[in-house]
């Protein structure tokens, strides 16, 4: 049975007889294969056909987005409804190749330079692309916030950077705006090395916070085990929501590491859980405790959507895909405050933090801590020495009293 005659049981014939019938079959196929309802997807179909219509392209052809977007402007009306099926019906034309996307203007000099000089750094030092792109974002920002469009890469001065370093350090995190000096200054020693520039400008000194620091907060146990127990796992988005945050507080993984995670992850037979860890490029292998298999092996039985996709840890409205690391925050939040515990100021992190103090107070290694948590050095996992002031106590000399350094 096609799409359209499984969606109108009693009117398809209208579709099937369309003139852009094949092309709706394709969109309702692929709306039912990313989890949309059926009373959604027939919504889709309905405004999709008037488009159609409406754009008057050949039936299979590849549609111009303008196009697209002035007809549904012309049929939306004012009904912000609309917006949704326009997105989606986007997005399923770039999935097929089906969409000819605007073309972009032309980059200037100063962005041909730094996507030169990002490329160069990806070659040279073999940097992920992730990493690149996030060297020529901030190389990017600075430029557009220090240089007008009528100026040139010679009009810079070393006032440029402290200037931009005063007004957007405290918007940011201090090891994340670090990083986008450090890129920054990169840049602007291959400016001057390929003598772009008439001075070196990236010796500056640099402070050594741009935000007052803080150590990482950990949730106390007490109140994990109330996180968790609060959650209703009879219902389909409360057992995820429960396998993920058990994941954080008895295994210490990121919310990265949890996105990444696919039904391959788990190990039935030797009971184990497979990790990658983007960090650090490498893969961890932990052993699963018997109550984690059962938390996992009833969320995958009877309240993980049936799908094609081989992620773990799903979104639970269409279209179906990965859970993102800013969900899985906005997920702790909702959760946290569910509980009714008055508990604020607390992350996602705070329960890969609790595991870290929690492994710390029953006496585990720093190397074994560092390990399990995917740290690249032992210098992260020290950071957590800051939360056991109470352990720093016991460890600490004994000042002698003055009396007593005479006698």
């Amino acid at each position: 049975m096609s799409a359209l005659k499984q969606l109108f049981v009693r009117g398809h014939h209208r579709y099937d007889l369309d003139l852009y019938a094949d092309d709706l079959e394709r969109f309702a196929a692929w709306l039912i294969g990313r989890g949309f309802s059926v009373r959604t997807t027939q919504t889709h179909l309905f405004r999709v056909r008037h488009v159609l219509r409406a754009v008057g392209a050949e039936p299979g052809a590849t549609l111009e987005v303008r196009a697209l977007r002035r007809a549904f402007r012309r049929l939306e009306l004012g009904q912000w409804k609309y917006r949704h099926t326009r997105s989606t019906y986007l997005r399923y034309l770039r999935a097929t190749n089906n969409l000819v996307e605007s073309a972009p203007a032309p980059p200037d000099r100063l962005e041909l330079l730094v996507r030169d000089f990002c490329q160069r750094l990806e070659r040279r030092r073999g940097l992920t692309r992730s990493t690149v792109r996030g060297y020529y974002r901030s190389i990017a920002d600075f430029l557009r916030r220090s240089l007008p469009h009528s100026r040139s890469l010679r009009d810079l001065s070393r006032r440029s950077l402290e200037r931009y370093i005063d007004t957007r350090g405290p918007k940011f995190a201090p090891r994340t705006f670090r990083c986008a000096v450090r890129a920054i200054q990169a840049f602007l020693h291959d400016c001057y090395d390929r003598d772009l520039l008439a001075e070196r400008l990236d010796i500056i000194d640099l402070p050594r916070g741009f935000v007052p620091e803080r150590p990482p907060r950990a949730l106390p146990w007490p109140l994990v085990e109330n996180l968790l127990e609060s959650i209703d796992r009879t219902r389909r988005t409360g057992s995820r929501d429960h396998a993920i945050l058990h994941l954080m507080a008895y295994y210490g993984l990121r919310t990265g590491e949890l996105t990444e995670l696919t039904l391959d992850s788990i190990n039935w037979a030797t009971r184990t859980l497979t990790v990658w860890r983007a960090k650090t490029r490498s893969t961890t292998v932990l052993p699963l405790h018997d109550r984690s298999l059962q938390i996992m092996a009833d969320y995958l039985k009877s309240r993980r959507p049936q799908t094609d996709l081989p992620y773990l840890f799903l979104t639970d409205c269409a279209p179906r895909a990965a859970m993102s690391t800013s969900g899985i925050g906005c997920m702790f939040q909702r959760r946290l405050q569910q509980t009714g515990l008055g508990t604020s100021g607390y992350s996602a992190y705070s329960l890969r933090h609790a595991f870290a103090m929690r492994l710390f107070q029953r006496g585990v290694g720093m190397k074994a801590i560092g390990d399990l948590m995917g740290h690249r050095n032992l210098i992260s996992t020290s950071v957590y020495l800051r939360l056991q002031s109470e352990a720093l106590r016991e460890v600490a000399l004994p000042v002698p009293r003055l009396a007593e350094g005479r006698a």
